[in-house]
């Protein structure tokens, strides 16, 4: 169904987009999750996937790993988040505690920036840091798309010392913070006003159907439309403009259209003509917003049909 109520609607549809891909988690137990270390010499490090973190085995000082190889590409526009959450142990006693995160554009291994994070150090537990993407970065500019994360351990790690990274979630601080929603967002700092629940109204993308909602599976189901004909096979190409329809529209049809029935949502027929014309203009200034269907039939016996939206 076409959306009768535009501003709630579009904004549920656009809920529906962000939830989809609502983060970006690495969870790295048992797993790399795709993350390989440098090959720069100067950054080098060995990964090794254990239980409850990926060890990070540094070579040199600065030690780095990346979501990826250079062929990888996340193709994630910069404003899509704002927050990176990183959970990590440092066991060593670094006498400059800056973690860093990188931003990679397509392509190379020249982050686009980064942003320093200062951690503790001689930790026995993990602990959670939070990097706001809204911040200046330490060095660069955010800008263009991400296509991979990096992550250094602190500075002045000694050849040998050992980072356990757990976990890194790229997330959104707006979102849906009801969790009783059908889109909540767990890792969202303030609400936006996006929940939705089931019964809400929605547009499931049917044309042939009326009477859209969120169903307790919170999926967006409608109703069939009844008493509409289906246009008959080989049904001739019409043409109706504008749509949407604020007030009148035109229809060019193939050959001379002998008869015309719009019929609203519910499948009531709510206007017959008899043109016996290839080109019809109709007024639907009096109608109320929302879905509609027209059906002709033209001079040959044929038929053809459309859908289009009224709306003010």
């Amino acid at each position: 169904m076409k959306p009768q109520k535009f501003s709630f609607l579009v904004c549920l549809m656009f809920a529906f987009l962000v939830n989809a891909g609502a983060q970006i988690e690495y969870n790295w137990q048992n797993s790399k999750e795709g993350w390989v270390s440098a090959s720069e010499s100067n950054l080098g490090c060995v990964l090794v996937a254990q239980p409850n973190a990926l060890a990070m085995k540094a070579f040199n000082q600065t030690p780095v790993m990346r979501s990826g190889t250079l062929q990888d590409d996340l193709n994630i526009d910069v404003s899509t988040y704002d927050r990176v959450q990183v959970r990590l142990r440092n066991t060593t006693a670094s006498g400059n505690p800056n973690a860093r995160l990188f931003i990679y554009p397509p392509g190379s291994n020249t982050a686009t920036c980064n942003y320093n994070f200062e951690v503790d150090t001689m930790m026995a537990e993990f602990s959670t840091y939070i990097i706001s993407l809204d911040d200046v970065p330490t060095n660069g500019t955010l800008e263009g798309s991400i296509a991979r994360f990096g992550l250094r351990a602190p500075w002045g790690v000694a050849n040998g010392d050992t980072i356990f990274w757990e976990s890194m979630v790229v997330y959104n601080s707006l979102g849906c913070t009801d969790s009783q929603s059908c889109n909540f967002s767990p890792y969202a700092e303030e609400d936006d006003d996006s929940c939705y629940f089931p019964g809400n109204p929605c547009d499931d993308g049917d044309d042939s159907t009326v009477n859209d909602t969120i169903d307790d599976n919170c999926e967006c189901v409608g109703q069939p439309i009844t008493n509409i004909l289906s246009p008959q096979t080989g049904s001739l190409k019409l043409c109706l403009f504008p749509n949407p329809v604020s007030a009148r529209f035109q229809i060019e049809a193939p050959i001379r259209i002998v008869e015309a029935e719009v019929y609203d949502a519910s499948g009531t027929s709510i206007m017959v003509s008899q043109p016996s014309a290839q080109t019809i203009s109709v007024d639907a200034s009096d109608w109320s917003s929302g879905n509609y269907h027209i059906r002709l039939v033209y001079a040959d016996g044929s038929t053809g049909s459309e859908t289009f939206i009224v709306f003010r």
